[in-house]
């Protein structure tokens, strides 16, 4: 149970570092997550898609992407496959959203990784990297 408080608890202090830092920004992990998602996926990824790689559920999914299509941060078309999906591209106001998003990580992971060395955290990405994978297959 140690390593799983210590995990759970470091996720907590994060992303609360996170979302202070984002405040003065007028934004919020949780509508800044699925952007920051679409910023490394293909363009055209769909609704599903997007909702598979974030864990998460398509419908909590759809109400966030409601707020940031009516923010202009995203659009959503049909996908020319299958009329009942929706393909997802950023706005340049939301690729530009995105660009402020990963500054502000940036420094806040800057500061939590105070006294690490380089070679500190590359160790500790590749643990993390090999946790994920053991999750990813023990959830298939």
């Amino acid at each position: 149970m140690a390593l799983t408080f210590r995990v759970m608890r470091l996720a907590a202090v994060w992303r609360t570092r996170l979302e202070r830092a984002l405040r003065p920004h007028g934004m919020t992990v949780a509508v800044m997550r699925p952007l920051a998602y679409l910023m490394m996926m293909p363009e055209g990824t769909t609704q599903r898609d997007l909702a598979l790689v974030m864990d998460t559920d398509c419908s909590a999914l759809v109400r966030v992407l409601d707020l940031l299509e009516k923010e202009g941060l995203l659009s959503r078309t049909p996908d020319a496959q299958d009329r009942r999906a929706k393909c997802l591209s950023l706005t340049p106001a939301g690729r530009e959203k995105c660009a402020l998003f990963h500054k502000v990580a940036g420094e806040v992971e800057h500061s939590m990784k105070q006294g690490m060395t380089a070679q500190d955290t590359q160790g500790l990405l590749a643990r993390m990297d090999a946790l994920l994978t053991t999750a990813h297959s023990l959830a298939s």
